[in-house]
């Protein structure tokens, strides 16, 4: 049997089941979120990060220095700096020492190619085979490499 009177419509029925937040349950979350805040930032800022940009430029330094040990076809070191003779029209000498806090290339005597910076020392010892490469960053880090010369 069907009564007379009001319609109940759909949409009415669910507006009124709807609930919705109340003002307490607002302050409550509010209160949550602002006493977790601090702490959060708190937080971040005693997390390290550490950063491997320092391993990865002196690897990519040796590498560079590498290749050009086996472009060229002799070598000369002195003060620190090797010198090397890189055939191809026209012999070209590049030379690779230590300029301030940096590493620099330069070819003949020109330029300022820059291969690796924040350097505190930079020592090549001569050996029979080839040479060693000692770096030194400013932050402490000691990096060596052997680079061994084919002829």
């Amino acid at each position: 049997m069907l009564k007379k009177g009001k319609k109940n419509y759909a949409y009415m029925a669910y507006r009124k089941n709807e609930q919705g937040f109340t003002f307490f349950s607002m302050l409550v979350t509010i209160t949550i979120l602002f006493t977790t805040l601090p702490l959060l930032g708190f937080l971040l800022k005693s997390v390290n990060y550490s950063s491997n940009y320092d391993d990865v430029a002196v690897h990519q330094f040796f590498h560079f220095l590498q290749n050009d040990v086996t472009d060229s076809i002799d070598y000369d070191i002195e003060d620190d700096m090797i010198t090397l003779h890189i055939p191809g029209k026209e012999e070209t000498i590049a030379s690779i020492g230590q300029y301030k806090q940096l590493v620099r290339r330069q070819v003949d005597g020109k330029g300022h190619e820059i291969y690796l910076r924040d350097i505190k020392d930079f020592t090549i010892t001569s050996l029979a085979y080839g040479f060693h490469v000692s770096i030194l960053s400013l932050q402490g880090e000691h990096y060596e490499k052997t680079i061994v010369f084919y002829n």
